[in-house]
């Protein structure tokens, strides 16, 4: 198990200046997560908007680099989650449409 988590989000904007938050189970947050093995920050901040919540990106730029040093316990096995690194990049919508899961 890594000794830190690397994670991205993204603040997105489209032509309007809304910006899109997608519900999770404690409120609202800006879209993100992981990277995966292979992928780069930019590649998995895509991968992750268009996930939660079905739009496509271009991402701009970094606007902070922040942790969470407090760990948890896992799941599948993983006994304590670590600390996480995250980046969070100005992104701006390019196409898609909202989906609504759940």
């Amino acid at each position: 198990m890594p000794t830190h988590i690397v994670a991205v989000g993204g603040i997105v904007e489209n032509e309007n200046g809304e910006i899109l938050l997608v519900k999770v189970r404690n409120g609202w947050v800006f879209p993100g997560g992981q990277v995966e093995v292979g992928e780069n920050l930019i590649e998995a901040l895509m991968r992750e908007v268009k996930e939660e919540s079905g739009i496509d990106t271009t991402v701009s730029h970094l606007i902070g680099v922040y942790s969470n040093t407090s760990t948890y316990p896992g799941y599948n096995g993983v006994d304590m989650v670590p600390t996480k690194v995250m980046m969070d990049y100005v992104c701006t919508y390019t196409g898609g449409g909202i989906v609504h899961i759940g």
